[in-house]
């Protein structure tokens, strides 16, 4: 994967030709002739974005900050965000998703109890997100918008299918990924993806990138 800061430098790579045989993604959907063509004069745009950030980093607020200007400029966003509150009655705090384009929130965490360990992750509810998601893809977006590549994704399950399924149709994604996370998003995006720093200008100008590049192809 790429990696982005604010010095405007350039990392030129070779043309990325997903119809070889030799292709480690075999998700991808081969590209046209016209797609090959676009790629090999946009070569340093990739099409997943990943913004990385440490532990206790306010990512969620950056999220939110970017969707807000995307949208206001008239994108057409698809995906979710993450919402964290304290829920009375309950040991745990209590995390949520909320879809960017029709509203509705999704709480993704179980409730197991002050001494239970392992995972909270309700896998019910991450079924059902990505259910939302890959209807909302189907309708068309300008960009998906995953609050997280974690470790469900990591592991092979989670929203990994929805972020497969914009790739493969062409909309480019922007996510989030903590630091100890990013060997296994390099794994699965490779030379697909570009890391960004957590920071609010980095990230609109890759943005606007995109968008460009989406809008000279058609």
């Amino acid at each position: 994967m790429g990696r982005k800061d604010n010095s405007h430098h350039i990392e030129m790579k070779p043309p990325i030709l997903v119809c070889s045989p030799l292709v480690k993604f075999p998700w991808l959907k081969c590209m046209t002739a016209q797609d090959v063509e676009f790629q090999e004069n946009n070569q340093a745009i990739r099409p997943l974005a990943a913004i990385v950030f440490p532990s206790k980093f306010p990512i969620n607020d950056l999220l939110k900050d970017v969707c807000r200007t995307l949208a206001q400029q008239g994108h057409d966003l698809a995906g979710v965000l993450q919402s964290v509150s304290d829920t009375k009655g309950q040991s745990n705090k209590n995390v949520s998703l909320t879809s960017l384009r029709s509203g509705w929130e999704t709480p993704v965490l179980q409730e197991r109890g002050q001494y239970a360990s392992g995972c909270r992750l309700d896998p019910q509810a991450i079924t059902d997100v990505a259910g939302h998601l890959a209807a909302d893809l189907a309708r068309g977006a300008d960009l998906l918008v995953i609050n997280r590549f974690g470790r469900a994704e990591s592991e092979g399950y989670g929203l990994r299918q929805v972020l497969e399924q914009a790739v493969s149709s062409g909309i480019p994604v922007l996510l989030a990924v903590r630091e100890d996370y990013v060997p296994a998003l390099e794994d699965f995006a490779g030379e697909l993806g570009e890391l960004l720093p957590p920071d609010r200008k980095a990230v609109l100008e890759w943005s606007e990138a995109v968008f460009g590049a989406e809008h000279e192809l058609v």
